[in-house]
């Protein structure tokens, strides 16, 4: 019998931005934004004190939830942001290699209220893939489980 594992790239965290927003527009009229949040895990040591522990983590996101978050969001908002892990290279200017692992969103939260907003409220983002995936690139889900 062969085991069958499913592929899930799937990726949910809160925390707050270390800087804004870095907006761009491509060529093509394409809105991308970039932008770090920083996510705190508290714990309890084996020495009985609470310490805690950071992990930054760089997002990216496109189009119409560029345009919001670039808008509304700023150095310290706080945000959930749903999506998935890319990898992502280029070549440097000195001609070295390099790549980072970062979160496509496909869904973002504001964490804080606007003026007039109820807390927590979402907004309406654009789901569709970035300028450089092939939809037809998108994973296939096979209902074929054998449990």
């Amino acid at each position: 019998m062969s085991i069958r594992i499913p592929s899930l790239n799937l990726v949910l965290i809160a925390g707050n931005l270390t800087d804004a927003p870095r907006q761009n527009i491509l060529e093509t009229g394409v809105h991308v934004a970039n932008f770090r949040i920083a996510s705190n895990q508290y714990y309890r040591g084996r020495d009985g004190e609470f310490h805690k522990k950071t992990c930054f983590v760089d997002v990216v996101c496109w189009r119409k939830t560029a345009e919001i978050a670039a808008e509304r969001l700023r150095k310290g908002s706080p945000v959930m942001v749903e999506g998935e892990l890319q990898n992502r290279t280029w070549k440097a200017q000195d001609g070295s290699n390099r790549s980072v692992i970062e979160i496509l969103a496909r869904r973002i939260q504001f964490l804080e209220k606007e003026e007039g907003e109820r807390s927590g409220e979402t907004h309406p983002l654009d789901d569709t893939p970035p300028p450089d995936r092939d939809p037809g690139d998108e994973p296939i889900y096979d209902d074929d489980i054998p449990f």
